[in-house]
């Protein structure tokens, strides 16, 4: 859905592909990255980021700072604007995306022509929903020879990105080593948690008197907990904490990293189905119940083969395209505009 709006936000720029039909901005071991499409992308992305940063043509017409040596001898060169830097960024990417997707071509996990045309068919069900997007889209020029080509090397990414994982063997000692390094990046806490907070609606922390009525509601929500009472009932009754109190307090499973020092201490420090006594943070007042922990390799040997793959995986992209054949005709690109 992400991928269908940030298209949705293209089509208010009318591009033309006048001229670029038959070129290519570059070749990939011999296959053409047609200028059309990298026109029709590079400006997509460019509305995405003037939408979420504020850029205007100002920006993009702005030279970057020219970081070579006085005595260099590319003194002198041409300088390069934000614009040329931008649609640079954008064909690397493009690139990038060809050879992954053509490796997946060689270990034959492309996607299925029924499957690049499923999601084709899902992005103009959202366009043709909206009478606005539907008059954009068409002024825009994305049709679906576009979508096919964008999509088919998605997905490609994703089929090698699996078949990878299932054909790549990681032997225990590797996993183990990995998990002893890094710890604190697998093992893991579930827990809920009571809130009393020592902030007001504004964000500003509470007078002394107030943050005593709030210490001594704590204390009394916690006797309640430890004597038996229904915790998630508890949470959803007392708890200050707006975004799980519904839930029961529920925060599931979270690193050490993830959560404030103080809360992150006391939680890896309780035994499953352990509550613990007050917590102090800069929130208010805490009451912390574990409901299940996995802190041994056996535990999280799964997430620690993903993360090691997942690494893996990423220095196979790196040499695939170390290793290809790329010419990129700086001519072509160099006479895209933006719109």
């Amino acid at each position: 859905m992400k991928k269908v709006m940030a298209l949705v936000l293209s089509f208010v720029l009318g591009i033309s592909m006048i001229g670029c039909s038959d070129k290519a901005v570059a070749t990939v071991n011999g296959e053409k990255i047609p200028a059309k499409y990298f026109e029709t992308y590079v400006n997509w992305t460019k509305l995405v980021y003037e939408s979420n940063y504020g850029y205007t043509s100002s920006v993009w017409e702005t030279e970057m700072e020219d970081t070579t040596n006085s005595n260099s001898s590319e003194k002198g060169k041409e300088k390069q604007t934000y614009w040329d830097a931008f649609k640079s960024e954008i064909l690397v990417s493009m690139e990038q995306s060809e050879v992954i997707y053509q490796k997946a071509k060689e270990v034959k996990v492309t996607p299925s022509d029924k499957e690049v045309q499923k999601e084709v068919d899902t992005f103009n069900e959202t366009v043709n929903s909206n009478d606005s997007t539907k008059e954009q889209a068409k002024k825009a020029g994305i049709n679906d020879e576009f979508l096919k080509y964008i999509l088919t090397r998605e997905l490609s990414y994703s089929a090698y990105r699996e078949y990878f994982n299932k054909n790549t063997k990681v032997d225990e000692d590797t996993l183990k080593k990995e998990y002893e390094k890094n710890k604190e990046s697998y093992d893991t806490v579930t827990a809920s948690h009571i809130l009393i907070s020592t902030i007001d609606e504004k964000g500003n922390e509470l007078s002394e008197k107030d943050k005593a009525a709030a210490k001594e509601k704590a204390e009394e929500v916690l006797q309640k907990a430890k004597s038996g009472e229904d915790f998630a009932k508890l949470a959803k009754k007392y708890s200050d904490d707006t975004s799980n109190a519904s839930s029961g307090g529920d925060l599931g499973d979270f690193t050490a990293g993830e959560m404030v020092e103080e809360f992150s201490k006391a939680a890896f420090a309780l035994d499953k189905n352990e509550i613990s006594d007050i917590v102090e943070t800069q929130y208010g007042y805490h009451i912390i119940k574990v409901t299940d922990k996995a802190n041994t390799f056996k535990k999280t040997k799964d997430r620690v083969k993903s993360a090691v793959l997942a690494e893996e995986f990423n220095e196979q992209v790196t040499k695939l395209f170390k290793d290809a054949k790329i010419e990129e005709k700086d001519d072509v690109v160099k006479s895209i505009s933006y719109k």
